[in-house]
């Protein structure tokens, strides 16, 4: 059985189709900008104890929410790295796959709609840049 995501990957789809009909240097600098803005997206659910889909993580057996810091290694190395036209996600530990599916530290399925605003603001402020030209 191979591992990956499973879900509706529509959004995700629509998304990159939509920033496939751009320019090449437009889309370097939307993966630039882009990567760094899904990075502090995902760093701050995880840090405010929410899913990226801003759900609240359960309730561990103690009857608190669950933190998911044992050593800090997810929090530290989970970010987006963009290479050329495309962001990819930086995993970093083996079991963080794990949390994908049971917690929602990344997107499995469709794209949060918060994610969806920011690269679209990302798109529109670099194409409003490019067609006022240089400064």
């Amino acid at each position: 059985m191979a591992a990956g995501l499973r879900g509706d990957l529509s959004s995700i789809r629509a998304m990159k189709r939509s920033v496939a009909a751009l320019p090449i240097t437009l889309r370097h600098a939307v993966a630039a900008d882009g990567a760094p803005a899904l990075t502090a997206a995902t760093r701050e659910a995880f840090a405010a104890g929410r899913s990226v889909y801003g759900e609240a993580r359960p309730l561990g057996v103690s009857g608190k929410t669950l933190d998911l810091y044992v050593t800090g290694a997810v929090s530290r190395q989970l970010r987006f790295q963009n290479y050329g036209t495309v962001i990819k996600c930086v995993l970093g530990p083996k079991y963080s796959r794990y949390l994908i599916g049971k917690y929602g530290v990344l997107p499995n399925g469709a794209l949060p709609a918060s994610w969806s605003t920011r690269l679209g603001a990302i798109i529109d402020a670099m194409k409003a840049a490019r067609l006022a030209g240089p400064a």
